[in-house]
C-alpha cells in the first residue's frame, strides 16, 4: 500500500509541474513577446533545467540512503512550489534589464541574449528542481536494482499521466475559471500533497527499505555506496558484470525518442490548429493528447521490461511507432482532413460535441506514435541500467539527456525545419530518426530471426514513407474549420475552398501564411484564417489610419501593431508624419505583403518606415519611445495568443507609451465573437481610456478610438484635415467621398459605451477568458447581432455636435455615397438600408436605384425590395428609373416574365428613353430569345444609332443568328466607342470562339475580366473555351473561381465535371 501512496505523490507531482509549465510559459511571454523566438527561449530554459537537475541529482542521489533521497525529495518539490509563488514577483524583478537590452527594438543580438540569461535565472533554481525530483524518486523507490529499469518506467508513466491531468485542468479548466494566480495556487497544492504523502512515506518505511536492500546484492547498484577502508587503501572493487554493456545504447534511443517526441508534437500541433482551427483548445487537446498516449506507453513499457529479449522488443516498438507515425501523416492529409472539413460544411452551426470530436478525431492520429514512443522509455532505461553503473546515476544522466535532446529537437523544428523542407518533411525526417535507431538496434540483436523481423518492420515503414502522398496543402491551409460551413450545398467543398491562384506559400517557424488571389482580389491568411484582402477590408484597413491620424491636431510619430497587407501602414504614411514604426510578429507576413504593392505603394521602403520583426505588445512594454498615434490592428482574438492585445494591461502600456494628447486606434471583430466578450472587450478598453469613443466601419468592424483626454472635441479634425495632401484620394478609393464618410461610422462616446459595456467583465493578463470564450464563439456561439446593436446605441439628438450636423445634413445623395461605399465594404445589408433611404429621399436617381438592386440581391431581400419598388410606383408611377429598377431585381430574381413586363410597362410610358429600351434588350439577350430582341435593336438603332448600346445589341442579336463575322464587325465597333465596357468583351470572346479564333477569344475573356473580374459568365466562357482545346487544370480553375461568384451557374457545374472526368483534380 504505502507503494501505491508513492506513486500516488508522484502523480500530482507531474500534475503539478505541467501546471507550473503552462502558468510560467504565459508569464514569461506575455513580458518576453509571444514570438517563437521568445517561447522557444522559455522551452529551452525550462528543459535545460530538467536536464541540469536530472544529472546533478543523478549524481547526488546515487550517494544517499533511500530515506534521504525521499526527504530530499520531499525538500525539492518545496523548492518548486515557493519558486512558483515567487514567480511573479522575479519576472517584475527581470522588467528593467529587459527594457535596457531592448532599446525600442535596436537592441540586435543583446535582447536575445538578455532574455534567454533571464529565463535561465527565472527558471533555473524550479527546473532543476523539478529534474531533481526523477532521480530522487528512482532512488527512494526503488529497492532491487534487477527492477529499476520496470520501476523506474512506472514512476516516469505516472509522473506523465499525472502531466497529462495537469495540460488538460490547466487548458481547459483553470486558467479560464481561476487565473494564472488560481492556477498557481492548485499546482502548489498538487506539490504541497506530494510532499504530504512522501514525508510520513519517508518515515515509516525507511528504515525498512535500507535493512531490506542492504541484505541484497545487485550487480548493478543503486549507489556507489560508502567505501571500505580496504578498497580505499587498495583501489578494488566488486568484480565487473558479466552482463553486456548497453549504456550508450540506451542513451543514444532517449536521444532519438526524445527529439522525435517534441518534433512530433511541435509538427501535430500546427497541423491540428490548421484543421480545426489555431486556438487555444486546439494547442492544448494536442498537448493532452500527446502526453497521455506517452504515459500509457509508459505503462505498458515497464511491463515490457521484464523481457529478456529487451534490444528486441526496443527494435519492434519502434518500427512500429514509425509505421504508426507514417499512417498518422497519411491519413493527416487525406481522409482525416476531409472528414473534419466535410462535417463543417454540414453544419452550420458547430455544436460544442462536434468540436471535441474533431479535436478527438485529429489528437488522436498521434495516440498510437506518442504511445510508442512512450513505451520506448522504460525499455531504454533498462538498457542504460547495464555495465555495472549506479542506477540513479545512470538513469540522471539518460534522462537529462532526453530533456536536452527533446528541446534540441523542438527548436531544430521550429526554426529550421518547418520553415526549410515544410510540415509534412519534417514529420518524415522524425520517423526516419527513428528508423535509423531501429537499425542500430538490429546490429546488436543476437538472434537472426529477431533481426529479420526488426528489419522487415523497418522496411515496411520505409516503403510506406517512400509512397505516402503530398499533403494537399493548399486544402490544409484553406481555413476550412472557419470557411466551410459558407459553401453552398449544390458547389464542391473542395474546389470552393481551393477556388483562385495561390501565390505565396509559406510554412514558417510560428504559423503558415498564404496569399490568395480570386476574382481580382487578393487575401492574405495566416494558418487558414484571413487577416487581410484588397476587396471588402480595404475601407477597414484604410480607416485605421486615417481615423485616428485625422483627429489628431499634428502627429508625427506613429506605431502600428500588425503589418499585414502594409495597407494600413501606406494609409499612414500619407499624412505629414515624421516616423512610423510598424510591429509584425511573422516574417513571413513581411515576405508576403509585398505581394500587395498594388495597393501599398510599397510602404517598407518609405525612408521612415522602421520594421520591427517582433511582438507588439513586448515593444509597447519594453520601449521607452513615446508616440502620437498607436494602431492596433491584431487578428481575432479567438486565435491563440491573440487575447493578450485585448486585456486592461495591454491598454495600460499602450496609455504609457502615448504622448500627451496621443490617441490609440484598437480594431475589434463585432463577428465570431459573443455579445457578452464584446461587451468584455469594450468595458476592458474604457476602463483605461474613459473617453474613448466607438466608430463601425462596413459591416462589422469596430474601431474603438481612445486618449487620455475627451475625444469628442476633435471630431472638428476631420474636416478640418480632409484636404491634406493624399488624404482624401487615398480614403476616395474606398468610397469615403468626404467627411460625412467618416462621420457616419460614429456610433457611441463614452456615455454609449458604458453603456453598451454594462457589467462586462474585465479581460486581465491573469483572467484572459476571452482565449477560451472566443472559440466557442467562432463555432456556433457567436451573436450575429453585435453590430445591430452597436448601431442603436447613436442617438443622433444628443450625439457630439459635428456628428449631429453631419446627420442632419445627410440628403439623398449623402446617402447614396454611403450605400456604395457599404457596398465596396461587402456591407451589403447596411447598403441596402442606405440605398434604401436615398431612395425615398430621391426615387428617381437611377445610380441609386442600380445600387438598391444590386444591395438586395446580394444581401437576399429581394421580396422586401419588389415590395418597396411596388409601393414606390404606386406612388410614382411615371418614374421612368423605378420600372427599370423593378425589371432588374425581377429578372435577377430568376423571374424573367416579370421582368419583360416591367419593362414593357417603361417603354410603354416613355417610348424615347434609352434605358427603357437597354432594360427590354438585355432580358431578351440573356434569354437569347432573338426574335424578341430584333424588334427593340431596330428601335434603339433609329433612336440612337452611334450609341454603344445600339451596337453592343445589335452585336448580340447578330451572334443568336449564327451571323458571326457581323457579329465580331459589329463587336469591333462597339469597342471603339467604349473600350472600358466588359460585356462587349465578353461578347467578342464567344464570337471568336465560335470562329475558331482560339487565341483572339481568349485575349477578349482576358480584357472582359481585366475591366470586370466579378462577373461569372466571363470565367465560365473562359473556361469552356480552354476545355474545348484540353487545357483541363485551367478550365477547371476557372470554373471553381466562376462558382466562387454564382454558385448557380449550370455552365460552370457542368463544364468543371467535365475537366473533373479529365483528370483535373480541385
Amino acid at each position: 500500500m504505502a507503494r501505491w501512496w508513492f506513486l500516488a505523490a508522484y502523480t500530482s507531482s507531474g500534475l503539478a509541474g505541467l501546471i507550473y509549465e503552462v502558468v510560467w510559459t504565459r508569464r514569461l511571454t506575455l513580458h518576453m513577446g509571444h514570438t517563437t523566438a521568445a517561447a522557444s527561449t522559455v522551452l529551452a530554459a525550462f528543459m535545460g533545467g530538467l536536464a541540469i537537475g536530472s544529472v546533478v541529482g543523478g549524481r547526488f542521489a546515487a550517494r544517499l540512503t533511500r530515506r534521504k533521497a525521499l526527504y530530499l525529495y520531499a525538500l525539492l518539490e518545496v523548492v518548486v512550489a515557493v519558486s512558483a509563488i515567487a514567480m511573479p514577483l522575479a519576472l517584475e524583478a527581470l522588467k528593467p534589464m529587459l527594457r535596457w537590452s531592448y532599446q525600442d527594438g535596436t537592441g540586435g543580438a543583446l535582447f536575445p541574449l538578455v532574455r534567454l540569461v533571464g529565463c535561465l535565472v527565472v527558471l533555473l533554481i524550479p527546473t532543476t528542481a523539478l529534474g531533481a525530483t526523477f532521480p530522487m524518486a528512482v532512488r527512494g523507490f526503488v529497492s532491487n536494482p534487477d527492477q529499476a529499469a520496470r520501476v523506474g518506467g512506472l514512476l516516469y508513466a505516472v509522473n506523465t499521466s499525472g502531466a497529462a491531468m495537469g495540460a488538460l485542468a490547466a487548458g481547459f479548466l483553470l486558467i479560464p475559471a481561476v487565473g494564472l494566480a488560481g492556477t498557481t495556487l492548485v499546482g502548489v497544492i498538487a506539490s504541497g500533497l506530494s510532499v504530504l504523502i512522501v514525508v510520513p512515506f519517508a518515515r515509516a518505511t525507511g528504515d525498512l527499505l535500507e535493512a531490506v536492500e542492504n541484505r541484497r546484492t545487485s550487480p548493478a547498484p543503486l549507489s556507489d555506496g560508502p567505501a571500505s577502508p580496504t578498497s580505499r587503501r587498495t583501489g578494488r572493487r566488486k568484480a565487473a558484470p558479466t552482463e553486456p554493456d548497453y549504456y550508450w545504447v540506451g542513451a543514444g534511443v532517449l536521444a532519438a525518442t526524445g527529439c522525435a517526441t517534441f518534433t512530433y508534437e511541435v509538427v501535430w500541433t500546427r497541423v491540428i490548429s490548421m484543421i480545426v482551427g489555431p486556438s487555444t483548445y486546439a494547442f492544448a487537446a494536442t498537448l493532452t493528447a500527446f502526453i497521455s498516449a506517452l504515459a500509457a506507453g509508459s505503462f505498458l513499457g515497464s511491463r515490457l521490461t521484464r523481457t529478456r529479449q529487451t534490444m528486441f522488443a526496443l527494435g519492434v516498438t519502434l518500427a512500429c511507432t514509425a509505421i504508426a507515425a507514417t499512417v498518422a501523416s497519411w491519413l493527416a492529409g487525406g481522409a482525416l482532413l476531409r472528414t473534419i472539413l466535410h462535417d463543417f460544411a454540414d453544419s452550420p452551426q458547430i455544436s460544442p460535441d462536434l468540436l471535441a470530436r474533431h479535436l478527438t478525431l485529429a489528437a488522436g492520429l498521434m495516440v498510437p506514435t506518442a504511445l510508442g514512443l512512450g513505451m520506448a522509455f522504460p525499455l531504454a532505461l533498462k538498457l542504460a541500467a547495464s555495465g555495472g553503473r549506479p542506477v540513479v546515476q545512470s538513469f540522471g544522466i539518460v534522462y537529462g539527456i532526453n530533456a536536452i535532446a527533446a528541446v534540441t529537437g523542438a527548436l531544430v523544428t521550429g526554426f529550421v525545419a518547418i520553415p526549410l523542407v515544410g510540415l509534412q518533411q519534417t514529420l518524415s525526417f522524425a520517423t526516419v530518426l527513428l528508423l535509423v535507431v531501429v537499425l542500430m538496434i538490429c546490429v546488436r540483436v543476437p538472434s537472426v530471426w529477431q533481426r529479420v523481423g526488426s528489419v522487415l518492420l523497418a522496411t515496411t515503414a520505409t516503403a510506406l514513407l517512400i509512397w505516402t502522398p503530398r499533403w494537399d496543402t493548399e486544402l490544409i491551409a484553406s481555413g476550412g474549420y472557419k470557411y466551410a460551413r459558407y459553401v453552398p450545398g449544390n458547389v464542391d467543398l473542395e474546389t470552393a475552398l481551393k477556388a483562385g491562384t495561390l501565390r505565396y506559400y509559406r510554412e514558417g517557424a510560428a504559423g503558415t501564411v498564404t496569399v490568395k488571389e480570386l476574382t481580382g482580389g487578393m487575401s492574405l491568411a495566416i494558418d487558414g484564417k484571413v487577416d487581410a484582402s484588397t476587396t471588402g477590408d480595404m475601407i477597414t484597413q484604410k480607416t485605421l489610419a486615417h481615423l485616428p491620424l485625422l483627429l489628431h491636431p499634428d502627429p508625427r510619430d506613429v506605431c502600428i501593431v500588425g503589418l499585414g497587407s502594409g495597407v494600413t501602414l501606406a494609409s499612414a504614411l500619407v499624412h505629414p508624419v515624421a516616423a512610423v514604426d510598424v510591429v509584425e510578429i511573422s516574417p513571413e507576413v513581411v515576405e508576403a505583403s509585398r505581394l500587395f504593392a498594388a495597393g501599398n505603394r510599397n510602404p517598407l521602403d518609405d525612408p521612415r518606415t522602421r520594421l520591427i520583426v517582433g511582438d507588439g505588445r513586448s515593444h509597447l512594454s519594453l520601449s521607452s519611445r513615446k508616440y502620437d498615434i498607436i494602431i492596433s490592428e491584431p487578428s481575432n482574438p479567438w486565435m491563440a495568443g491573440v487575447a493578450a492585445l485585448f486585456t486592461r494591461e495591454f491598454f495600460m502600456e499602450v496609455r504609457d507609451r502615448l504622448t500627451v494628447g496621443g490617441i490609440i486606434c484598437q480594431w475589434v471583430s463585432t463577428y465570431d465573437i459573443s455579445d457578452a466578450d464584446l461587451r468584455s472587450v469594450v468595458a476592458t478598453f474604457a476602463s483605461v481610456f474613459p473617453h474613448g469613443t466607438m466608430w463601425l466601419v462596413g459591416g462589422d468592424d469596430l474601431l474603438l478610438i481612445g486618449a487620455a483626454v475627451s475625444v469628442e472635441p476633435l471630431l472638428d479634425n476631420i474636416e478640418r484635415r480632409w484636404e491634406t495632401p493624399g488624404v482624401a484620394a487615398d480614403l476616395n478609393d474606398v468610397g469615403v467621398l468626404e467627411p460625412f464618410g467618416l462621420w457616419s461610422l460614429f456610433v457611441g462616446g463614452p456615455a454609449q459605451a458604458g453603456r453598451y459595456a454594462g457589467t462586462g467583465e474585465l479581460q486581465t493578463d491573469s483572467r484572459m477568458k476571452l482565449e477560451f470564450s472566443g472559440p466557442r464563439a467562432l463555432y456556433g456561439g457567436g451573436s450575429g447581432e453585435n453590430a445591430a446593436a452597436l448601431r442603436a446605441l447613436l442617438d443622433v439628438q444628443t450625439a457630439p455636435p459635428p456628428i449631429a450636423r453631419a446627420w442632419a445634413s445627410a440628403n439623398a445623395a449623402r446617402w447614396r455615397s454611403r450605400g456604395a461605399m457599404m457596398w465596396q465594404a461587402e456591407a451589403y445589408h447596411v447598403a441596402y438600408q442606405d440605398y434604401s433611404t436615398s431612395m425615398r429621399l430621391e426615387p428617381s436617381d437611377a445610380g441609386t436605384l442600380d445600387g438598391f438592386v444590386r444591395a438586395a440581391t446580394a444581401s437576399g431581400r429581394e421580396p422586401e425590395a419588389l415590395d418597396s419598388l411596388r409601393s414606390m410606383l404606386s406612388v410614382h408611377p411615371q418614374t421612368l428609373q423605378l420600372w427599370v429598377a423593378l425589371s432588374k431585381l425581377y429578372a435577377a430574381s430568376g423571374a424573367f416574365d416579370e421582368a419583360v413586363q416591367a419593362a414593357r410597362e417603361a417603354v410603354t410610358r416613355h417610348p424615347a428613353e434609352l434605358a427603357a429600351l437597354e432594360q427590354l434588350a438585355s432580358i431578351y439577350s440573356d434569354l437569347g430569345d432573338a426574335p424578341q430582341l430584333e424588334p427593340v435593336v431596330v428601335a434603339l438603332n433609329n433612336l440612337f444609332p452611334n450609341r454603344r448600346v445600339s451596337r453592343y445589341y445589335s452585336a448580340a442579336l447578330q451572334f443568336l443568328n449564327g451571323r458571326f463575322p457581323e457579329a465580331l464587325e459589329l463587336a469591333q465597333q462597339t469597342i471603339e466607342l467604349d473600350r472600358s465596357h466588359a460585356p462587349t468583351h465578353n461578347l467578342a470572346g464567344a464570337i471568336h470562339a465560335n470562329l475558331g479564333q482560339t487565341g483572339a477569344a481568349r485575349d477578349a475573356f482576358q480584357d472582359a475580366l481585366r475591366l470586370n473580374p466579378r462577373d461569372s459568365a466571363t470565367y465560365a466562357n473562359l473556361g469552356l473555351l480552354e476545355l474545348s482545346l484540353g487545357n483541363w487544370a485551367t478550365a477547371g480553375e476557372l470554373f471553381a473561381q466562376a462558382l466562387s461568384l454564382d454558385p448557380t451557374s449550370s455552365s460552370a457545374q457542368q463544364g468543371l465535371a467535365q475537366a473533373r472526368l479529365n483528370g483535373f483534380d480541385s
